[in-house]
């Protein structure tokens, strides 16, 4: 009676089969972390987008104060306006009393804190490691209709202003080149690894 099996060849043959496969799966896992981690690094900085508008939105007098603290020049998220917010140097808002200047360099220092990642640090060495990948963040004043405004005294009058806020970040490969707003420009690793979310926003002011 004749009786089949497997050769070695056989099995050996199987078993590459198999590794090609097995690769593959891991390959297209490795991909699907990175996409998953792309969405995620996106939806932090929609959040921290949204987060800064509506501060602004609650302090919508000192419109032209967020402007000039995070231009496209000096974007936010080196640390340094938190540096000072941590060292006293600027007013605690959130415990104090505080005027509408003041408030503004409060909410900038604490989204330029956000955007460093000093929402989250590590127990053993204080790494932060809250936030997105060298995340900056922008405000820019993108003009108002004031001088739509009659004549003073107008106190019920109120004209808009349109405020942009950017946030930049390193992402993992490169896309296509952002050329919404040049928050970051020539801060990342190319030109088509700097993600960016954009947020428009119009506010409305009392003419003078």
């Amino acid at each position: 009676m004749l009786e089949r099996g497997f050769t070695l060849i056989e099995v050996l043959v199987t078993l590459v089969i198999l590794m090609f496969g097995l690769l593959g799966i891991a390959g297209l896992m490795a991909k699907g972390q990175r996409a998953s981690f792309e969405a995620f690094q996106r939806q932090q900085a929609l959040a921290l987008a949204s987060d800064m508008a509506e501060r602004i939105l609650g302090n919508r007098l000192q419109a032209p104060a967020y402007a000039a603290g995070a231009p496209i020049i000096g974007p936010l998220g080196t640390g340094v306006s938190y540096g000072d917010y941590l060292n006293n140097n600027i007013k605690d808002c959130g415990t104090l009393a505080c005027s509408t200047t003041e408030l503004a360099a409060y909410d900038l220092a604490l989204w330029d804190g956000l955007l460093n990642g000093y929402s989250e640090s590590q127990v053993v060495g204080n790494a932060r490691v809250g936030g997105i990948v060298n995340a900056l963040g922008c405000i820019e004043d993108m003009g108002d209709t004031s001088g739509a405004c009659p004549a003073p005294p107008s106190p019920t009058t109120p004209f808009t202003r349109s405020i942009r806020i950017s946030v930049a970040w390193q992402g993992n490969e490169d896309t296509f080149i952002p050329t919404a707003s040049n928050c970051g420009q020539g801060q990342y690793t190319t030109a088509a690894s700097r993600r960016l979310v954009v947020l428009s926003l119009m506010v409305l002011q009392p003419c003078p």
